[in-house]
């Protein structure tokens, strides 16, 4: 199976940032300094050139130069080895984890389905949803996904880390996030077959609350 899981900031709804309310918590020196988070719409559901049906944007950063961001290795993500000259792959799992900001642990917050991963940023200009922002808002991203195919998990239920946690390797686990944003799972690890086995069985039998059309109460 095409899996991605991709490191990013905690929020309770990717709907933008409501100080005070949902502000991004974690996510490395940029969230730190500028209080934002380009992953800040990731659960935005919005529309595409008058298409029918409803999408969601999501942003993971990658490795960045001096000069430019290094783009996303898609044939690095299990049987898309032969895309090495290609700008994006298909049908993708895209996992997207987070530091919880009350326990000590990596957690699934959400996933796309059937996603398109893109080598390099794509942009795409939007009205901000945020109450103190008038100004378009253009957003970068690296992942496609249909809003049908697309789950954010309500705060309670990513607090499950027997169901939901991810391990880094910089924890001393033999297999996870190391010190880079993206984590292809392509270790050839038994523990990690179970892992990434019992994972996806997990997401496919989801069957509880979404959080995608959830807005912060404010």
């Amino acid at each position: 199976m095409r899996l991605l899981f991709c490191n990013i900031a905690w929020l309770d709804y990717y709907k933008g940032i409501y100080k005070g309310v949902d502000e991004p918590v974690g996510g490395g020196d940029y969230v730190k300094k500028t209080g934002n988070a380009h992953e800040k719409y990731n659960f935005e559901v919005v529309e595409i050139d008058n298409d029918s049906e409803q999408y969601c944007l999501g942003f993971v950063e990658t490795k960045k130069t001096k000069t430019n961001r290094n783009q996303l290795h898609i044939e690095k993500i299990n049987g898309c080895e032969l895309a090495v000259n290609e700008d994006q792959v298909e049908e993708v799992l895209v996992i997207y984890c987070a530091k919880h900001p009350a326990h000590n642990f990596t957690t699934v917050v959400g996933w796309y389905k059937h996603a398109t991963v893109y080598r390099y940023y794509q942009e795409m200009g939007f009205p901000s949803s945020e109450p103190d922002e008038t100004e378009i808002y253009i957003q970068n991203y690296n992942a496609l996904a249909k809003a049908k195919d697309c789950v954010l998990l309500p705060r309670r239920e990513r607090s499950l880390y027997s169901k939901w946690s991810v391990p880094r390797r910089t924890s001393g686990a033999a297999y996870g996030f190391g010190q880079s944003n993206i984590w292809f799972a392509s270790e050839e690890n038994d523990l990690l077959d179970k892992f990434l086995k019992t994972l996806v069985s997990q997401i496919n039998d989801y069957d509880g609350v979404n959080w995608l059309h959830e807005y912060p109460k404010i």
